[in-house]
């Protein structure tokens, strides 16, 4: 008979699920089975002799002593490697290092490795080495771009309000310069659409015309030496002398040259008068310190007289002198030339001095150069009254009054209106 079974089977129900309720496994003692189990007691008592070896690892070093912590790193060693022949030496560029404790912030160069690479400029890489970086002993510098002097004469487009004065102040050079070196008609009246020669420095330009040589233009406008002229960078003409004659035409440039006295056009207004105000309504140099500004003038006489009676004719009208220049001592008395009213009385920035301008209905008189005014402003004064004396204010070079007859704008020779002046 077999073994009873110890586990018993519930009864079935008949109604249930028909599947077993528990399935059981019946475990098999044999002898494999205690082979099997000494295997597994060697492998144990391995693992726990590794234990323990683990475990007295742990207790050694719990108790041996804890070593001094080593100093946070500051900064890479800077290294500099000196060339046996001086001057010259070779850096190393130090390395940042990254701060452990802050990796998100970048590495800085520390102020004095800072200073020395910054005070020698770059060579080249040395040994091919791409951190060593040879450098020379020179100082830094910067070079600072500065403006060049022109080195020839340019031409500029004269547009609405240039004057001289004003085209002179913008080329840095005297307004006598840029007359001498154009048509004198500029002197008189500047208008919009001319075009101006303009000279690099002070100086004449001028163009060459007839048998002059060298010697002979640098000579006319005062200046002795000819070689100024023929070595000037502002000519082609090397290899010429002080005989050389030019082929007719040619423009050279004379630097330091000076051409004749000029005498300034400054602007003159001349309105009929309307309304209330009859006659004309005249001004001259308005802004200029003696200017009146705009004066009633009703007109002058019939009769027109010797400004400056027993004076002198020294010189006369030209297309670059708009008047006639008679000398005399010093406080002669100077009278008008004609009945009318004063419209300027004072200090003239156009090179004429102390000045006093009448107005004679459409006509002017200008009287330059005066030593002193004896009238003012809107006066109205008769033919032959004393309005100031002779002078050498202004552009003058001696003791003399400078004479104008204007039409409005326009000036004439003085000798063609009064024909007796200084004869």
């Amino acid at each position: 008979m077999g073994q009873p079974n110890p586990i018993q089977e519930p009864p079935i129900d008949p109604l249930a699920d028909t599947n077993p309720s528990l399935t059981i496994r019946q475990v098999q003692l044999d002898s494999r089975s205690e082979a099997t189990g000494g295997w597994r007691r060697g492998a144990g008592f391995v693992s726990l002799l590794g234990a323990a070896v683990l475990t007295a690892a742990a207790a050694l070093l719990i108790l041996l002593p804890m070593p001094a912590p080593s100093p946070a790193p500051t900064e890479a060693p800077q290294t500099v490697a000196t060339n046996t022949t001086p001057p010259t030496e070779v850096v190393i560029v130090p390395t940042a290092i990254i701060d452990p404790a802050n990796p998100g912030v970048l590495p800085t160069l520390p102020p004095d490795a800072a200073a020395v690479l910054l005070g020698q400029p770059v060579a080249a890489a040395v040994d091919n080495d791409p951190l060593a970086i040879e450098r020379d002993n020179y100082t830094p510098f910067t070079i600072v771009k500065q403006e060049r002097p022109r080195g020839e004469v340019i031409n500029y487009t004269a547009v609405q309000g240039d004057t001289i004065y004003t085209v002179a102040q913008r080329f840095q050079i005297k307004p006598e310069s840029i007359a001498w070196s154009n048509t004198r008609r500029i002197v008189l009246v500047l208008r919009p659409g001319d075009v101006l020669n303009i000279p690099p420095v002070d100086g004449v330009y001028v163009q060459v015309v007839g048998s002059k040589t060298i010697a002979e233009w640098a000579a006319q406008y005062q200046v002795q030496d000819p070689y100024v002229v023929i070595d000037s960078e502002y000519n082609s003409i090397g290899g010429s002398t002080p005989e050389t004659i030019l082929p007719s035409g040619t423009w050279i440039f004379i630097p330091g040259g000076l051409g004749e006295d000029i005498t300034w056009n400054p602007g003159v207004t001349v309105e009929q008068g309307t309304g209330a105000r009859q006659g004309f309504v005249t001004s001259f140099a308005p802004g200029d310190p003696g200017s009146c500004g705009n004066v009633d003038n009703p007109g002058g006489g019939a009769a027109w007289a010797n400004p400056l009676p027993g004076g002198t004719y020294v010189r006369g009208f030209s297309s670059f002198h708009p008047g006639i220049d008679l000398s005399a001592p010093p406080g002669t008395p100077i009278r008008a030339a004609n009945s009318g009213a004063v419209i300027f009385a004072g200090w003239n920035s156009w090179g004429y001095g102390n000045t006093v301008v009448l107005a004679h209905g459409p006509f002017l008189t200008l009287y330059g150069h005066m030593s002193s005014i004896a009238v003012r402003c809107g006066q109205l004064v008769p033919a032959g009254s004393v309005i100031g004396g002779v002078g050498n204010t202004g552009n003058s070079s001696g003791p003399h009054l400078h004479f104008e007859i204007r039409n409005g704008q326009t000036q004439s020779d003085p000798l063609a209106t009064i024909p007796n002046l200084g004869l």
